[in-house]
């Protein structure tokens, strides 16, 4: 089996951004997209968030803006710059697919060095940036009800 067989298609394009409701709200204006159709975690009304993330869905896959807020959470995903964070791929087989890509001598990093994450609604795993050409690169499996 070749990785490429596992894996279904862009989930998200991960971007970090200074002020996660400006950067919104352009990507809503620069794509057309209703203040409904995008998913805020948390929601507005939590003040103190460690870190804001919206959804913004385009074209079959999301922009997923992460504006890191605490200490905390920065140093957590490792104090990275603005801009394109990661990319992220939905997988069938999230085991099988850790398994080639080990096998290729790419190892897990980031937040998920020690493993796969259960997200409960996902499983995800990051891959270390240094064994990807310099991209973070997330596999995720969603979990089925």
């Amino acid at each position: 089996m070749k990785i490429s067989d596992l894996i279904v298609k862009v989930r998200h394009v991960g971007v970090i951004v200074d002020d996660v409701k400006a950067a919104t709200a352009l990507y809503q204006k620069l794509y057309d997209i209703d203040e409904q159709d995008v998913r805020v975690v948390p929601p507005w009304d939590v003040a103190d968030a460690e870190t804001r993330f919206t959804f913004v869905p385009v074209g079959g896959m999301e922009f997923e803006l992460i504006q890191p807020i605490s200490d905390k959470f920065k140093n957590f995903i490792g104090n990275p710059p603005t801009g394109i964070n990661h990319i992220a791929f939905i997988v069938t087989d999230l085991n099988k697919a850790v398994a080639l890509m080990a096998e290729k001598g790419v190892r897990l990093g980031h937040v998920t060095r020690d493993g796969i994450l259960d997200m409960k609604r996902s499983k995800v795993a990051y891959f270390n940036p240094e064994d990807t050409g310099g991209v973070l690169l997330e596999f995720v499996e969603p979990v089925e009800d």
